[in-house]
C-alpha cells in the first residue's frame, strides 16, 4: 500500500510562517543573499552544490571580485578557476562545470543569464534546483525547491517519506509548502534551521522555532515519556 501524504493546508501555513519569522530574526547573512543580480546567485548556487554556506562564504567574494562578469569568466584558464576552488573540495568538476557554462552563456546569449528554467537546467552543473534557486533569487519568478535540506526538514517535521531530491512527490509538496509566493525566505530559513539546529545526528530541538509543530519532536516526547 502506498503512503499517503497530505498534512493539513492550516498546520503547513504556521510551518510556512514560523520559519520565515524565525529566518528573519536568526538567519545567517551571505553575500549572495544581498543581490539579485543573475551572474553572481548563479555563481553562488553552483559553488553550493554539495558543500556548506560557511565554506562557499570564504571563496565567493574571492573569486566575484577576480571575475566579475561572464565574459571575464569564460576567458579564464579552467586550471585558473580550480585554484580559486581548491578549498571547496570537488574543485575539477565545479571548475569545469562552471567554466563550460561560462563559455556558452558567453557565445550564444552574449554573457546574460536565461530566465527560462528550461534553459537554465540544460546548463553544465545546473540541474533543476540550481536552475530553481536563480530564477527565484534573481529573477523574482516563484518555483519551488527541493534539495538534501527541503526533505530532511520536510520528512521531520511533516513525517513524510521523501526519498530525496530526485522524489517527484517532494518536488510537488513543496509547490504547495511555498504557497504562490514561494518567499525565498522560507527556503533560506530551511537551509539556516538544518544547519544550526535541527542537525542530522543531534537535533537541537528544544532550541527549535518548529518542536511545538514538528512530527519528530512529538514522536520523540511521546517515546521518551512511554521509557
Amino acid at each position: 500500500m502506498k503512503h499517503s501524504f497530505r498534512p493539513d493546508a492550516g498546520n503547513i501555513t504556521l510551518v510556512r510562517n514560523a520559519l520565515i519569522e524565525w529566518f528573519d530574526k536568526e538567519g545567517r547573512s551571505f553575500p549572495w543573499r544581498e543581490t539579485t543580480d543573475p551572474y553572481r546567485v548563479l555563481i553562488a548556487e553552483m559553488l553550493l552544490r554539495r558543500t556548506t554556506a560557511a565554506a562557499v562564504s570564504r571563496v565567493y567574494p574571492k573569486f566575484i571580485k577576480q571575475f566579475d562578469n561572464l565574459t571575464k569568466l569564460s576567458k579564464a584558464r579552467e586550471s585558473t578557476i580550480k585554484r580559486h576552488l581548491s578549498t571547496l573540495g570537488l574543485q575539477s568538476i565545479r571548475a569545469k562545470h562552471i567554466h563550460e557554462t561560462a563559455r556558452y552563456l558567453s557565445k550564444e546569449r552574449a554573457g546574460s543569464v536565461p530566465d527560462s528554467l528550461l534553459e537554465l537546467e540544460s546548463l553544465p552543473g545546473v540541474g533543476r534546483y540550481v536552475g530553481a534557486a536563480v530564477l527565484s533569487y534573481a529573477f523574482g519568478q516563484p518555483e519551488p525547491m527541493v534539495d538534501g535540506n527541503v526533505v530532511h526538514l520536510v520528512n521531520r517535521v511533516f513525517g513524510s517519506n521523501f526519498k530525496g531530491a530526485t522524489d517527484s512527490r517532494a518536488w510537488e509538496f513543496m509547490k504547495r509548502f511555498g504557497g504562490k509566493k514561494q518567499d525565498k525566505r522560507l527556503y533560506w530559513g530551511i537551509i539556516d534551521l538544518v544547519a544550526t539546529t535541527c542537525l542530522r545526528r543531534s537535533p537541537r530541538c528544544g532550541q527549535c522555532p518548529l518542536n511545538n509543530l514538528c512530527e519528530y519532536h512529538r514522536r520523540n516526547v511521546k517515546e521518551d515519556a512511554t521509557t
